[in-house]
């Protein structure tokens, strides 16, 4: 009994000093910090525990070096090791392996992986994603079966959205259009729903409309910062840069709001060709926010507008890192990939 209850512990502290490895080899890759990274993930692999883990944390180190074709065997590496990991581990690691085999011009591979990934469980995302890989490669038909699907299956208005917007980086706008309109029809069946309606009528740049939705939207409810930082976009779309900042001035300091309201005010910024001043606004933003979307991919433009290549290359390999989906991030990497 006394030497089961030490081999009980033994694995314990195994297990423990595995887990502060892996915590450690995190903090290392969200700092840049590669290759001390992979060592420490390494060793955790060398544990036996949390192998799925660090094989998905390597992956993610060559992912942001941009080295595809490392990435797409940790992470496969990763999903051979899952045993017991959650649904949503596995697809967080089978979306960030089809985003590295796309980008290694492997559309088949890619295809393959969402196909799986879609006969374990119609998602919306995966099925959007499939679709614009079928737009991209011709087919439009089978594309437009995909979308129409993803739609049935979610409630969600910013799908509407990302699907116009891919039609119309296609060249397509026609095509995605009716997207919109279905969205503003959904969002329509309820009154109330100020803010969805501002957004799809922003999208088909009704920004008169827009900008009353939004208003109400506000009226509603002061605290939606939703609609309050949409409205700043709205005033920018119709050339009221004093509005729009008067908008994002009024939040800078409320809770929860500083990283949209310094992204608004550099956006004001950009649109008088000030970069060094929507740069400083950036970054004060992310110190409240430092994973704001919005503010990450603006530093990475603001980087290109002043000539920083290297810094804009490194914020793109960071940013594609945590958003592999985000398909203006993955445009300003490929750029920054040839400069």
């Amino acid at each position: 009994m006394l030497f089961a209850a030490g081999v009980l512990l033994m694995t314990g502290c195994a297990r423990s000093d595995a887990k502060d490895a892996y915590l450690k080899g995190c903090a290392a890759l969200e700092s840049g910090a590669l290759e001390e990274s992979r060592s420490y993930f390494n060793g955790v692999i060398e544990t036996g525990y949390y192998v799925p883990h660090a094989w998905r944390g390597i992956g993610l180190g060559y992912m942001t070096a941009g080295d595809y074709a490392d990435a797409c065997i940790a992470f496969e590496k990763s999903l051979l090791e899952v045993e017991e990991e959650s649904e949503a581990f596995q697809r967080d690691v089978s979306l960030y392996l089809a985003f590295c085999r796309d980008l290694q011009g492997q559309p088949e591979k890619t295809m393959e992986i969402y196909n799986q990934m879609i006969r374990r469980s119609p998602d919306p995302e995966v099925l959007f994603l499939r679709g614009r890989l079928n737009l991209r490669n011709g087919d439009a038909k089978t594309a437009k079966k995909d979308f129409d699907q993803a739609v049935s299956l979610s409630s969600d208005y910013d799908l509407y959205i990302n699907i116009y917007q891919i039609y119309d980086e296609m060249d397509r706008s026609g095509d995605g259009a009716g997207y919109l309109e279905q969205a503003l029809a959904e969002a329509s069946r309820n009154e109330e729903e100020y803010y969805e309606q501002g957004l799809v009528n922003y999208y088909l740049q009704n920004y008169e409309d827009a900008k009353d939705f939004l208003i109400k939207a506000i009226r509603k409810d002061e605290n939606d910062k939703n609609a309050i930082f949409l409205l700043g976009q709205v005033y920018l779309s119709l050339g009221d840069i004093a509005n729009a900042r008067a908008v994002y001035n009024e939040y800078t300091e409320t809770e929860g709001m500083q990283g949209g309201a310094c992204n608004g005010l550099a956006l004001c910024d950009i649109a008088e060709n000030d970069y060094e001043s929507a740069l400083s606004h950036v970054r004060a933003g992310l110190e409240a926010e430092p994973s704001n979307q919005g503010l990450l991919y603006n530093e990475i433009v603001l980087c290109e507008q002043m000539r920083d290549w290297n810094g804009a290359r490194t914020r793109a390999a960071a940013y594609v890192a945590k958003f592999p989906t985000d398909e203006a991030g993955l445009r300003e990497y490929e750029f920054l990939s040839t400069r």
